[in-house]
C-alpha cells in the first residue's frame, strides 16, 4: 500500500503545479498525459521535484517511463527514495 503521506504531498503537488483536482474524474490512477492535466514540461518539473525532495536519481531512461499517474509515481519514489538523516 502506498505511504499516505507521501501520497498525500505528490498529489498536493501536482495540484498546486498543474492547477487540477483529484476526485472522481481524476483519481490515483489516471493517466495524467492523456487526461490532459500534464505535458513534458510539467513532467520534467515533478521530476525535479522528486529528485530534489526525495533524493530519488533519475535517468534518461525515465523520460520515457511509465510514471503517468499519482500511484506509479509515489510507487516508484517508495521504491527508490534515498533514506534522509530522520530515517524517511
Amino acid at each position: 500500500m502506498p505511504d499516505a503521506t507521501l501520497t498525500a504531498e505528490l498529489q498536493s503537488y501536482l495540484e498546486d503545479e498543474a492547477l487540477f483536482r483529484f476526485g472522481d474524474e481524476i483519481t490515483g490512477d489516471t493517466d495524467l498525459f492523456k487526461a490532459g492535466v500534464l505535458d513534458s514540461f510539467g513532467y520534467i518539473s515533478l521530476m525535479n521535484h522528486v529528485h530534489e525532495r526525495y533524493g530519488v536519481e533519475l535517468g534518461e531512461d525515465m523520460l520515457d517511463s511509465v510514471l503517468v499517474s499519482l500511484r506509479a509515481i509515489v510507487e516508484f519514489v517508495e521504491a527508490s527514495a534515498v533514506p534522509s538523516a530522520d530515517g524517511r
